[in-house]
Formats: C-alpha cells, structure tokens, sequence
C-alpha cells in the first residue's frame, strides 16, 4: 500500500502524506484529494446501480460488535440469503469503538455498535438492559471479591460495570481480559468469572444471575447502527433494513 501511494505521488507530482517516525497524517493537498477520490468512488457505484436497473446486487462491508455476533448473524445470514442473493457480504467483529472509527474511515460501510457518545449518523436499533451473568452453576451470592471477564479497556459496558461496581464498594478484581466475545463467554461458562452482556443476547450455557445477587444494578444500553454517510448503494441500503429488521 505505501509503495503505491508513493507511485501515486510520483505521478501526479504532489506529496499526499506527511510522513513522520510517529505519525502519518493527510498533506493539505491530500486531504482535498481524498475527498474528490471519495467521490470518485461513489460515482462509481451510483453508475453500476443505474447499469444494473434495479438489481440489488454488489459488496457490503458489515461490522458487528462482538456482543452482537451470535444473536444476529445467524438469522441476518437467513435473510440476505432469501432476499438479496446477489449481494456480498463481508462481516468484520471487533470492539464498538474500532468498529465506529472503521466506518468513519470507510472502511466499513456500516456497523452494530455499542459507543459511549452517539456519533452521527447513527441510528438506535434497540435500548436493552445490561445484565451480570454467570455459569448455570454459579452461586447466587457469591462471596469476596467478584472475578471479572471483561473487554479491553474502552469497552461500554466494561465501564458501566466498574462504575456501578467502584460507586458500591462491591470488590472485585479483574480476572480475564480478551478482545474476543468467545473467549470471555468462555470463561464464564467454565466459572472462572462473571461478566456483563446485553439482554436478549446470552448464550444458552450462560445465565443472568437472579436479584440479590450481591452485584449491583446497571444501566441500560443502547445498541446503535452506524454508517457511512455518502455514496449507499442499493445493497448498502437493502443491507441496512434487514440489520435494522433483524433487531
């Protein structure tokens, strides 16, 4: 990639990026060009949309926070298959907060996120409450301090939970950190930790622990869908509802 920019360089004689042993950041003259290449390349996709007359078909690029993946994907898959069996779908996981900046630098056309501001443009898809949850084992008043299976630092509900956790005194220590929902939903199976997820979204090995459980409450959560806000193709757009519909 960097070999290629520097061709692009050569041969329109302007420096598009000011290099240094930190940073990379856009010239004056590369951010305008960005934006005139942006259009570029939604021109592009608005001819093949009128070529195709009313095809839906092309590429979408589709981030779904690790929290979301399994209760979504599965029938959101179903669906596209049925209804728009021309399109491609490219899926990428990952945390809210890498997501959203993806999207920003269109790199995703989309994405299911959970962020602590609301970034524009974004839509509410769903407001759910957050839930401790556990092992189907697990005892209902758990004693000491509470092991935890949380997200990296950055993670919504990883700072919701040791908010309400620091606010009432409840010790804890952190057990497990990982980027990866599977993992930490493993953890939690096996009983070495609890953890937060989202209602509506447990797995079936794991269980939201009952009232007076000895965890605090916590707050709801707003599962949101962000996306890009220039050049949706059909596909984009079909894409959308259905994720919209999904929810």
């Amino acid at each position: 990639m960097s070999q290629r920019i520097r061709q692009l360089e050569g041969a329109l004689g302007v420096t598009l990026l000011q290099r240094d042993y930190h940073d990379v950041a856009l010239t004056p003259v590369g951010a305008e060009m960005m934006g005139r290449a942006r259009a570029v390349v939604d021109a592009h996709d608005e001819l093949l949309a009128v070529a195709r007359r009313g095809q839906i078909a092309g590429a979408v690029r589709l981030g779904i926070a690790e929290d979301y993946v399994l209760p979504m994907l599965p029938q959101l898959l179903r669906t596209l298959r049925q209804r728009l069996p021309a399109v491609e779908l490219t899926v990428v996981t990952g945390l809210s907060r890498d997501l959203g900046a993806q999207v920003e630098a269109r790199a995703l056309d989309m994405a299911v996120v959970t962020l602590a501001h609301d970034p524009g443009p974004a839509t509410l898809l769903a407001e759910r409450a957050l839930l401790w949850v556990g092992a189907p084992d697990a005892p209902a008043q758990p004693e000491g301090e509470r092991p935890m299976a949380f997200f990296p630092e950055g993670c919504v509900f990883r700072a919701a939970a040791e908010r309400r956790l620091t606010e009432t005194a409840t010790p804890y220590r952190v057990a497990l950190v990982s980027a990866s929902g599977q993992v930490i939903q493993a953890a939690v199976a096996a009983g070495l930790a609890f953890s937060v997820m989202a209602e509506g979204t447990l797995p079936p090995d794991l269980r939201a622990l009952p009232p007076g459980h000895g965890l605090p409450d916590l707050p709801p959560t707003r599962i949101q869908i962000v996306e890009r806000t220039h050049g949706q193709s059909p596909a984009m757009r079909e894409v959308r509802a259905i994720v919209a519909e999904v929810w």
